[in-house]
């Protein structure tokens, strides 16, 4: 086995059950392919306060029956935790003129709620997203209810807040825009029923280019990293360490010695932190052709996505000051194209990386998934989950703010959509799906719950769920 989780404690409000992400992660899986992803401009109106809407969540009929009936029953919904997230309201709309009300009706919608990252705390649970057009958020649960913290508009392209826990405080890193570019502002949400942000220091002047924002925190200090682009173009990752007890004073960021770096996965370990990427390998020249007559009927498009490069997970060590410790890792082997990858810190002070590849699609996602552990001592040992009822979608890796209750979790989709969650024990991983769980997407676990999300039209309804599993791997059958 991979894993070994040591067994839960059992106490009043806990779940009986053997097992759960870390605390420094939210469940934001990773989607890879040759270039970046272009997204819609967003353009929002000035914040208005609205109040949050606390609601228990229910699952409708149709989340009950997507997952496998002959699976008995696993899981419940906890009292107290629910909240229900609408969409921003936008502008009114300009009249239109008379017989033409019905044309381009999609363009006057509103947008709707897009959950980013979600990390448990010491009560339950804190995640980020965005509302309508641009309003930033972060939403606190527990089993008092749930909350929403408005953080303000964002113009263009905006990008769901980076948070990191620290003790009953949440940190925040958002990401803006102002006329010289890019910017990230720290913030802090102080207490377990802090209803208010602090803003700290702002980076500014970051370039034209500024995505994939991380952030993490432990004990004194804690740290940014972010994707940026060189001048020439190619991707680098922006690394700088602040203390958690002074986010005012300024701090600098400085470029990681890691080229072509992309997609960058930032969580704690002990005495410091691990940080992982995926970065382009450089490959030689080949030799030109002539091309024939059915290469050049090829369309442009075509023709770049399947020229894909090697591309590899890497992970690097670092120290407390956010220093490498050693060169960085490289896990597994290249492809021509890793699709999606999930990383989270393992309680032997560890790292585990869940990735899925497949070099025969370029475009498509599907593949093996291969869990890796990276130990401390540097070594990589690698396993694949052989499972037929693996579905389309990313790896998600869930651990337990609380270190003693096991983990990590994996939660992957099947065929049919339903969600399917189990301990990550390498090839003997065993993932069930459950009829209240049905389609709902696991955001994180804390204190033995799982948070889920519900897309209910352009709204999302939150809650928690107390489940169980079996402790061991089921007996193969002869």
């Amino acid at each position: 086995m991979l894993i070994r989780p040591a067994s839960p404690a059992t106490e009043d409000g806990l779940m009986s059950m053997v097992s759960p992400r870390p605390a420094a992660f939210a469940r934001v899986a990773i989607v890879l392919f040759a270039g970046p992803l272009s997204g819609c401009k967003r353009h929002s109106p000035a914040p208005a306060p609205v109040p949050s809407v606390v609601a228990p969540a229910v699952p409708s009929a149709d989340d009950a029956s997507a997952s496998d009936p002959a699976v008995p029953a696993q899981c419940r919904a906890l009292a107290g935790f629910g909240l229900t997230l609408d969409a921003a309201p936008t502008p009114a709309a300009k009249a239109a003129p008379e017989g033409t009300e019905d044309e381009d009706d999609d363009a006057l919608l509103p947008f709707g709620v897009d959950i980013g990252e979600a990390v448990p705390t010491s009560r339950g649970f804190a995640l980020a997203g965005i509302r309508g057009a641009g309003q930033a958020f972060v939403a606190r649960l527990s089993d008092h209810g749930g909350q929403r913290i408005d953080l303000g508009e964002l113009h263009g392209d905006a990008e769901t807040p980076a948070l990191a826990p620290l003790g009953d405080d949440v940190l925040i890193a958002l990401r803006g825009t102002d006329a010289a570019g890019f910017t990230v502002k720290l913030g802090r949400i102080a207490g377990a029923d802090g209803n208010a942000v602090e803003w700290g220091f702002e980076l500014s002047k970051l370039g034209k280019s500024v995505t994939g924002v991380q952030l993490a925190a432990s004990g004194a200090r804690a740290v940014l990293v972010y994707q940026s682009e060189e001048k020439q173009g190619a991707s680098q990752l922006m690394l700088g360490t602040f203390a958690t007890s002074a986010l005012k004073e300024p701090f600098q960021v400085k470029p990681l010695d890691a080229k072509d770096a992309e997609m960058p996965r930032l969580t704690t370990r002990p005495g410091g932190y691990w940080l992982s990427w995926v970065r382009t390998l450089p490959e030689p020249k080949k030799a030109g052709k002539k091309p024939d007559a059915t290469e050049a009927a090829q369309d442009p498009e075509e023709r770049e996505l399947l020229d894909v490069g090697l591309r590899v997970v890497e992970v690097a060590k670092l120290d407390e000051q956010a220093k490498p410790v050693g060169a960085p890792l490289r896990i597994g082997e290249p492809r021509r194209q890793v699709l999606l990858y999930d990383a989270a810190p393992l309680a032997s002070g560890g790292l585990l990386i869940a990735a899925r590849s497949d070099s025969a699609t370029p475009g498509a996602e599907g593949g093996a998934l291969v869990l890796s552990e990276v130990g401390a001592d540097g070594s990589v040992r690698e396993e694949r989950l052989e499972d037929d009822e693996i579905g389309a979608g990313a790896p998600a890796l869930l651990v337990d703010g609380d270190p003693k209750l096991p983990g990590p979790w994996l939660a992957m989709s099947s065929p049919s959509d339903a969600t399917r969650l189990g301990l990550a024990r390498g090839g003997q991983t065993v993932l069930q799906a459950d009829a209240l769980l049905g389609h709902g997407e696991v955001l994180a676990v804390s204190a033995g719950h799982f948070l889920v999300q519900r897309a209910r039209g352009r709204s999302v309804t939150l809650e928690a769920l107390d489940c169980s599993w079996p402790s061991e791997p089921a007996a193969e059958k002869k």
